[in-house]
């Protein structure tokens, strides 16, 4: 299978994908990093390390505190310098991929060849009968959606991936064919609903992952191009989850995927994608079993995914899912983004402050955010922090992250 690259000039770029072409005996057991700002160059790299049996620690070179941290740590680029000591010499992992950070601190996921093949098996029996001969991503290689999904998904179904360093939502329709896989974020699903282009893409199949895609969006997309979506729900420490389709309510977990709730109805994930290490400020054996913060209500053998425990504002109750108010929000006129989360506050009578960023160029009240809301929700009463903001900041995948006003 071939790795074709789109060039802005038009040109066209190809690698063949065999193990021969990329093996090299003195990089094996190296623990190195992988990031650059080329998906090209993160792509060639990471098949170099799988066929050598190297240990790569992926990560966005934009992320300055993580830069620190593997200095600190003595790591090396995969290409560059002799092997040398690290605390993670005698762990066993083929790539180390970082959480976001987006609610704190990242984590470094220790994630062996046996969890990489296995999510893999569950993926490819799930996509079998979409007959796959192609596959477009959209999104970098260093975090562990694009990898799986874009280049080991592909790789070892033998299928082509065809990726372009910076997408234009026409530049994506173009490349879209019969049994095309499209790997992708909710952002551009979205961009894709708004531009004027159509196509019938009946044939192929749109892969979204990274953060929640309103079912709205969903539902104009697939309505738009004749188009299946199937959702991808899961994180970087338990690999995926679960999956559904278009703006479906219930999520169905992939195959191996063991789901348990703690008794505050918080999912429990037990699978052979699950990290058996992390990594914080010292290692963290989970056993492959991961507790999150994601509330669910079980449905016979699916769930509905509520929220995380600071995406839940509870009122005489009730729960109101902030990706709900977000999404409310941003269908205003004037909003371009919304980030909500719920904090705690010892000094107010709830206990709990909505904290609401908006991008918007408009100067909004609390006030005026609170009349929108309750005229979707009901007429409830809630403290508020409100930020407006000329740009809320988004990480590589599409991620909102908090700004620091």
């Amino acid at each position: 299978m071939d790795l074709k690259i789109l060039n802005d000039n038009g040109s066209i770029s190809s690698h063949q994908i065999k193990k021969e072409n990329f093996l090299d005996e003195n990089l094996k057991n190296k623990v190195a990093y992988i990031s650059s700002k080329s998906k090209e160059h993160n792509a060639l790299n990471i098949f170099t390390s799988y066929f050598s049996d190297a240990k790569s620690i992926l990560f966005d070179e934009s992320n300055k505190l993580l830069v620190q941290k593997l200095k600190e740590l003595d790591i090396c680029e995969l290409n560059t310098g002799k092997k040398k000591e690290t605390i993670f010499d005698t762990k066993e992992f083929s790539f180390i991929y970082f959480t976001s950070g987006s609610t704190g601190e990242s984590t470094a996921a220790l994630k062996t060849k046996e969890n990489i093949l296995s999510e893999i098996k569950a993926l490819s029996i799930l996509l079998e009968k979409y007959k796959i001969n192609k596959v477009v991503v959209t999104v970098p290689f260093i975090h562990i959606y694009g990898s799986l999904t874009g280049l080991f998904y592909p790789y070892f179904n033998g299928i082509d991936i065809v990726l372009r360093e910076h997408f234009l939502p026409n530049d994506l329709l173009d490349c879209v064919d019969e049994n095309t896989l499209v790997v992708t974020t909710p952002l551009y699903i979205k961009a894709l609903n708004k531009i004027s282009a159509q196509k019938d893409l009946s044939k192929a199949l749109f892969l979204s992952s990274t953060a929640p895609l309103d079912p709205n969006d969903a539902k104009v997309f697939n309505e738009k191009f004749s188009c299946d979506i199937m959702q991808l729900f899961g994180s970087t420490e338990t690999g995926g989850i679960a999956y559904k389709f278009n703006d479906e309510s219930l999520w169905t977990p992939l195959q191996d995927v063991q789901i348990e709730v703690n008794e505050k109805n918080e999912l429990k994930v037990i699978s052979p994608f699950v990290s058996k290490e992390l990594y914080e400020n010292d290692f963290i054996d989970t056993d492959g079993e991961m507790q999150t913060f994601d509330f669910i209500e079980s449905v016979e053998e699916k769930f509905k995914l509520i929220g995380r425990s600071s995406q839940i504002l509870k009122i005489a109750g009730k729960r109101y899912s902030t990706i709900q108010i977000e999404n409310i929000l941003e269908n205003q006129a004037d909003i371009e983004k919304a980030l909500v989360y719920v904090k705690n506050d010892k000094n107010s009578l709830r206990g709990e402050v909505l904290d609401v960023t908006l991008e918007t160029h408009e100067k909004f009240t609390a006030k005026e955010i609170k009349k929108i809301l309750q005229s979707q929700l009901s007429n409830l009463k809630f403290p508020m922090d409100l930020q407006c903001v000329k740009k809320i900041p988004v990480s590589s995948v599409g991620k909102k992250l908090r700004v620091n006003v």
